[in-house]
């Protein structure tokens, strides 16, 4: 258990129920994160065995929030440019705004990715190892990337941006390319953290302040898109010897995530890179980590628990998307999208967070009707797709955007979590062995966070077939909350 420091844990206040506020996303009723009737605490109801128990601790405290978000990606850009100016701007205010989803952090590809429309880099193709040729005006973003940056801080100024790379330059790395892995050469490193700090700078010229940076997207992948391995003993020499201090001198305020890639090794990870006795310790602030091993969440939460000053940032997750339902058509998956995907999400954001970690993000937040571009076939699902090949083009909201918003609308920055059950029990499927993107059908899922000035949010979700009886209790205070979580629905309540 990570105990919170004094200051914050005097400061927060006794919570006192007053009437709920509550939305609810459902696949049965057309409701998506619609607001509903408020309820009250019934102080004089009596248990019942039949229905689920959630019972909150407000006394007993956890991680804080940082926030949620999701990837502004190159493809992403490439279809926000196709959009009309009526519908970019519908897609910043949806994500970005308060009456959207309010995200607040991002993520941005450092250079191309595997989402981008080409492979490039901002230094020449020819060995440059004092970065003589490097473009401090970062040309090739301004023309794609940037507008959108730019455009999604517009709206949320306060926005946190961390960059990941997929891949150096061809010429670092070992096979003389950036796609299927390869290592970082020893004679290049310095010129690889140099190129970090040259990229956070440029983009700061642009108005865009990189908050943190990821060491390498996916660094235990060789990949058809860029790549590049390390292991975790390289990653802590390479933070230690070159980026950490690097970056300490050049921008010492922006945060290094170590990792950035599958739950299943994330303690393994953990361990070399934060451990007391590790040379990287004081470099890295936190590990970033992705969702397509498992659900792993006893993983995460291990790794939490033997690091409670670092920061556990889920970085990436999305669905392949290489078959649909078998009664789904094409045309039914862009207009509707799959309702399982949202609750897939859902199932993670909740463990995640139960888990210990400060937020999740999303991977693409809009990729178009075939789900790219990409340029390596690499066809990918997201929480907003755009058809713009269409007469008429349109945004079609995917049930990962409402399932995502039960979360990134109501838990704000410092809103600290509080232990919740469920029928007495805190733990959900957690081992890597429960798939990717699934979600476990037995009982209400809950995660519950106490804000700045002692609010109580909570979310519940019923990913069953059958309507779920909930009675939730707030620990010292009296009454009830009696509610039905209706099959295939997640619930938020405010207090």
């Amino acid at each position: 258990m990570r105990c919170l420091p004094l200051a914050l844990a005097v400061s927060l206040p006794t919570p006192i129920l007053s009437s709920v506020t509550w939305y609810q996303t459902s696949s049965s009723n057309g409701d998506k994160l619609s607001s509903k009737t408020p309820l009250e605490f019934d102080k004089l109801h009596s248990p019942t065995s039949s229905s689920h128990a959630v019972n909150i601790d407000p006394e007993t405290t956890y991680q804080a929030i940082l926030g949620f978000g999701g990837a502004l990606t190159q493809s992403s850009a490439t279809v926000y440019k196709q959009l009309n100016d009526e519908l970019r701007e519908e897609l910043i205010q949806s994500y970005y705004s308060d009456s959207g989803l309010d995200f607040s952090i991002g993520r941005l590809p450092i250079h191309s990715c595997d989402f981008s429309t080409e492979s490039y880099t901002f230094v020449s193709d020819e060995v440059d190892s004092d970065l003589s040729t490097f473009d401090d005006e970062v040309v090739y973003d301004q023309n794609l990337s940037l507008p959108l940056i730019k455009d999604a801080l517009a709206v949320n100024p306060n926005l946190k941006f961390f960059g990941s790379p997929w891949s150096p330059p061809a010429w670092m790395k070992d096979n003389n390319n950036m796609l299927y892995g390869g290592k970082l050469l020893d004679e290049f490193k310095q010129s690889w953290a140099s190129y970090f700090s040259r990229w956070i700078k440029a983009y700061g010229n642009q108005g865009v302040q990189i908050w943190g940076i990821t060491v390498q997207n996916e660094p235990e992948a060789s990949q058809t898109w860029e790549s590049c391995i390390y292991t975790a003993e390289e990653t802590r020499d390479f933070v230690a010897d070159y980026l950490g201090p690097t970056l300490n001198s050049d921008h010492p305020s922006v945060k290094i995530f170590g990792f950035d890639h599958n739950k299943d090794h994330i303690k393994d990870w953990s361990d070399i890179l934060l451990a007391d006795d590790s040379k990287s310790k004081d470099y890295i602030d936190g590990i970033a980590f992705h969702w397509y091993s498992g659900a792993c969440f006893d993983n995460v939460k291990a790794s939490f628990e033997a690091y409670p000053d670092a920061m556990f940032l889920p970085s990436e997750a999305t669905y392949e998307l290489t078959v649909l339902d078998d009664d789904e058509s094409t045309e039914e998956w862009l207009v509707n999208g799959t309702y399982a995907k949202g609750e897939g999400y859902g199932y993670d954001i909740l463990g995640d967070l139960e888990s210990g970690s400060v937020g999740w993000t999303d991977w693409n937040i809009v990729l178009d009707q075939d789900g790219g571009p990409n340029h390596v076939g690499n066809y990918c699902d997201a929480a907003v797709v755009a058809d713009v090949k269409s007469e008429v083009m349109t945004l079609n909201y995917h049930p990962q955007y409402y399932y995502i918003g039960h979360f990134s609308k109501f838990l704000k920055e410092g809103a600290v979590r509080v232990k919740s059950t469920v029928n007495g029990e805190e733990e959900m499927s957690s081992d890597c062995v429960w798939p990717y993107g699934k979600c476990d059908e037995k009982t209400v899922h809950t995660t519950a966070f106490l804000g700045e000035e002692g609010g109580i949010t909570v979310v519940v979700m019923n990913c069953g077939d059958d309507d779920k009886e909930m009675e939730l209790t707030v620990e010292g205070v009296d009454g009830t909350l009696v509610n039905v979580v209706p099959a295939h629905s997640i619930q938020t309540y405010v207090f």
